[in-house]
């Protein structure tokens, strides 16, 4: 964990940041967090600086002031979030004093239809399959279950012995399942379809104590305004267990528990909810909340991943509907929370659950949720009530993409059967696997009473660290509007959430009174129309534009109708043809000249149109490509199009045609008054008009050498903006790199730094005038510089990206973490190659050393010897490799 340096300690004096700044950031192996390059050298942090956030996961500690407006909140925050994928927000101590207590709240949870999760895979690629169990819990109940020995957490005195007594710390009994009659296990029935196994009640837990029959628990709820098929999946759910399970179970179920046990039962549950003190009974043996440390919960992860697999599959009572939070909470209150969602849908809609009203989610050690986003992209929320952490994995944004195609290629049959299979929450793949790929996440762990937020296109991933209770619920910013727009679904499962906002906000409108005009949006992929193999190569070879016409009949063509076609028609005209037209702005003459021959036709078979069917048909003008628009800099110096700042240029050199292309060919000659600064043959400077008012001007434009003008932006991309104005050069030695003056100060990567100074302003004169000598005698000399004024200019210091020590010195502790990384993988007495002055050497490796960034090897005669990991080399080498004992010598007092 990085945090941040306090780089303005008198805010009195210093003004505040743009931006919300994070408190520090989370999972972080960047060496130190570089402020913003426009922030002056004060100390404020911009995500702009950081788009794969590398400084970790943000996370923020608001004031109380700024924590009650919770939108408010989230759209400052939503620049961090929007490239680092989650954020951690911590509450103010306030908030967190004045919640009141969750025991009220859980007498009346139960945990419906908990999931078991078999883990399928190996090589750190999982498949998830989950185990629908038929049952509803209580929290007793629950509990119980995650104290079990197959169950529980690991102590802190347990990680590091556990990995020879299974998964979950304790030694796995397995025991044969007796075979019931009513059992259905449904296995996955080909690649994309991850179904849910379901089960009857077993013998460990009772289904419902409350009289609930079983009808009643097997249909969730359902929403009709933006869920597809929810009532049909809902209809197939209780179908296929009622097919499977006949009523003869239910009620020896029933009679099995007389109404005095069910009473007894019930009692027992409130009792242990009145007793369960929600901040330490979910502790495991020996183990305090405060041993819950980074490296603590690093351990467990660890050992997440060594026994993924192995042993019983944990259990998760996910999705369970319900809140822990009350009326008394009125901010961040997740179930109540003020969000762009709430306000879109219908005010009479029941919400959807787990979307916009909230769920509940039991864990336990080693409850798993799989990679994925949420649904319609939206942004959400996680709170936990109480319990054990959570470990967060995250990918930004800006490697989303990435991160998808090695998703693809790790599930090739899954993304055939569903392009948008990760939704289905079931394809797990283990950092260190993603970091191969280049795509490594940056992870979180999340503590009781602390938020984590997620935002779109945000794929993330975790574990439960323990027995514990969080809250969640999806939102939407003002922001999501186009991103819901152009959100993708899986179309594979019937109760997939699907929001059509234009639809909404058509609604909305019509109910205040008011007219909706949806923005235009692109043609979908399977909208658009099936091109023939000639068209797709016009297509490719000019701009082709399409305008569809509606209400034209166009008669038949019969003179060029084929034979075969009039033998079946019975030489009969066929069926009309009609166009459906949309306006356009933009019609040429020839479109116009179409329409009303069209319309002309139209007329004449207005009888039989009516009599036939008319299908639909498109017509295609082409045109010629658009011209491309001219790019004009407004200064002749640099590329940017700020105008604040510009002067105009004194005496411009508008006769040397090589500095009229490189400046754009400009009517008015302007440059900005920053780079006529740094420019060495330029200076700013007052002249006096004719009017007698001061004016100031750019000079020295037309002293600026020829090789100037020919230099080329090496942070420029584009041939045109490359070749403008008059870049400056690396100061680094001989560097040969050049930057426009306004590329330098907007790239992070460059170092620019500037300082004033004092110049003088020399008249250069080589005219040869006579100068006396006396006595009548004359000789020619040549006139000497004149210093005309003296003028302030800036200095600066311009280092490219292979000269930023900065960039420089992460590069270098990246490479100290790989080495070290690969050092620590590598079993004690594994043969690894030290360079030397004398050569490559092939040693016995004894430990690694992190303090001093060391390796302890075995040397001449088997005495030891320690090498920085520098010496270390992996991979191939040129040379031979000399080859060192590979034991330690022995021992003199053992030698008789």
């Amino acid at each position: 964990m990085s945090r941040l340096p306090t780089l303005t300690p008198d805010r009195s004096v210093s003004p505040p940041p743009p931006i919300v700044q994070p408190d520090h950031f989370y999972g972080s192996d960047a060496p130190q967090a570089l402020p913003s390059p426009n922030s002056d050298r004060r100390g404020w942090l911009s995500p702009d600086d950081d788009p794969q956030a590398h400084r970790g996961i943000p996370v923020f500690k608001p004031t109380m002031e700024e924590f009650r407006d919770f939108e408010g909140y989230m759209k400052r925050v939503e620049v961090w979030g929007m490239r680092s994928g989650i954020v951690k927000v911590i509450p103010p101590k306030e908030w967190t004093e004045g919640l009141p207590s969750v025991i009220p709240q859980l007498r009346e949870i139960q945990i419906n239809r908990p999931i078991e999760q078999h883990m399928l895979g190996h090589g750190g690629v999982f498949r998830q399959e989950n185990l629908e169990k038929r049952k509803l819990m209580s929290v007793r109940e629950w509990v119980e279950l995650c104290d079990s020995e197959e169950f529980r957490a690991p102590g802190v005195h347990e990680v590091g012995s556990r990995s020879q007594r299974g998964g979950n710390g304790s030694t796995t009994r397995t025991r044969k399942p007796k075979k019931k009659n009513g059992s259905v296990k449904a296995m996955s029935t080909g690649p994309g379809t991850t179904s849910i196994k379901e089960e009857p009640t077993d013998d460990l837990h009772h289904v419902s104590e409350t009289g609930l029959s079983s009808s009643a628990i097997i249909t969730p709820p359902a929403s009709s305004i933006v869920t597809r098929s929810n009532e049909a999946s809902a209809r197939h759910r209780t179908k296929s267990v009622s097919n499977a399970v006949d009523e003869k179970p239910k009620t020896r179920a029933r009679r099995n528990q007389t109404k005095e046990q069910k009473e007894a039962n019930r009692a027992r549950d409130l009792a242990f909810v009145d007793d369960f003190e929600p901040h330490k009974d979910w502790l495991p043996p020996a183990t305090q909340a405060s041993d819950y440390t980074v490296e603590f919960c690093q351990e467990l992860e660890r050992t997440y991943w060594r026994n993924l697999g192995i042993g019983r599959p944990a259990w998760y009572g996910a999705d369970s509907l319900g809140s822990l939070f009350t009326d008394e909470t009125d901010c961040w209150n997740v179930a109540h929370l003020p969000s762009a969602l709430s306000r879109l849908l219908p005010a009479t809609d029941k919400g959807l659950p787990g979307v916009n009203t909230p769920y509940l989610y039991f864990g336990m050690w080693r409850a798993t949720f799989s990679w994925h986003v949420e649904d319609m992209d939206l942004f959400s929320i996680n709170y936990i009530h109480f319990g054990a952490p959570k470990f967060w994995y995250a990918i930004p944004q800006s490697r989303s993409c990435a991160f998808e195609e090695v998703m693809k290629a790790r599930f090739p049959r899954d993304t055939s059967a569903c392009p948008q299979f990760l939704r289905h929450k079931s394809f797990l793949a283990s950092p260190s696997m993603l970091a191969k790929d280049s795509c490594r996440p940056n992870y979180l762990v999340q503590h009781a009473g602390e938020f984590v937020i997620t935002f779109p296109r945000g794929y993330h991933a975790g574990l439960n660290l323990g027995l514990n209770c969080a809250e969640s619920v999806n939102f939407a910013l003002d922001s999501w509007l186009d991103i819901g727009r152009a959100a993708k679904a899986c179309t594979c499962v019937d109760d997939s959430v699907m929001i059509d906002v234009d639809q909404l906000l058509r609604d909305r409108a019509l109910e205040a009174g008011e007219t909706y005009y949806a923005p235009p949006t692109p043609i979908s992929d399977n909208k658009k129309p099936v091109a023939s193999k000639a068209t797709r190569q016009a297509k490719s070879r000019t701009t082709v534009k399409r305008e569809v016409f509606d209400s034209v009949t166009i008669p038949p063509n019969t003179s060029r109708t084929s034979r075969k076609r009039k033998s079946e028609e019975g030489g009969e005209p066929g069926p009309l043809k009609r166009i459906k037209i949309k306006p356009s702005s933009n019609k040429s003459s020839s479109l116009t000249s179409s329409i009303a021959s069209t319309s002309n036709a139209k007329s004449k078979f207005e009888g039989s149109s009516k009599q036939t069917s008319t299908p639909k048909k498109s017509v295609t003008l082409k045109l010629p490509p658009r011209p491309a628009e001219p790019e004009i800099f407004p200064c002749c110096l640099c590329i940017s199009q700020d105008r604040e700042g510009l002067l105009q240029v004194s005496d411009p050199p508008v006769g040397r045609r090589e500095i009229l292309e490189a400046a754009g060919s400009p009517g008015v000659w302007m440059a900005h008054e920053l780079c006529a600064k740094v420019v060495p043959e330029t200076w700013v400077d007052d002249v006096e008009g004719p009017d007698g008012v001061k004016e100031t001007m750019v000079f020295g434009v037309d002293g600026i050498v020829r090789d100037r003008w020919n230099l080329k932006c090496s942070a420029c991309t584009r041939n045109k903006p490359k070749a403008h104005g008059a870049p400056v050069q690396c100061t680094k030695g001989k560097c040969p790199k050049a930057f426009h003056i306004s590329c330098a100060r907007e790239n992070p990567a460059i170092v620019f730094e500037m300082k004033e100074v004092e110049k003088d302003v020399i008249l250069t004169d080589s005219a040869v005038v006579p100068m006396e000598l006396g006595a009548g005698i004359s000789v020619l000399s040549e006139k000497s510089d004149q210093v005309l004024k003296v003028i302030k200019k800036l200095e600066v210091q311009i280092l490219c990206s292979q000269h930023n020590p900065a960039v420089a010195a992460e590069k270098k502790a990246n490479k100290q973490e790989k080495i070290k990384k690969e050092l620590l993988n590598l079993p004690a007495m594994s043969r690894v190659k030290i360079r030397v002055s004398a050569g490559v050497f092939e040693v016995s490796l004894i430990r690694v050393i992190e303090e001093t960034g060391s390796v302890e090897v075995l040397w001449d005669r088997g005495l030891k010897k320690e090498f920085k990991w520098g010496s270390v080399v992996f991979g191939s080498t040129d040379g031979p490799v000399h080859q060192k004992p590979s034991e330690p010598a022995p021992d003199p007092a053992g030698v008789f």
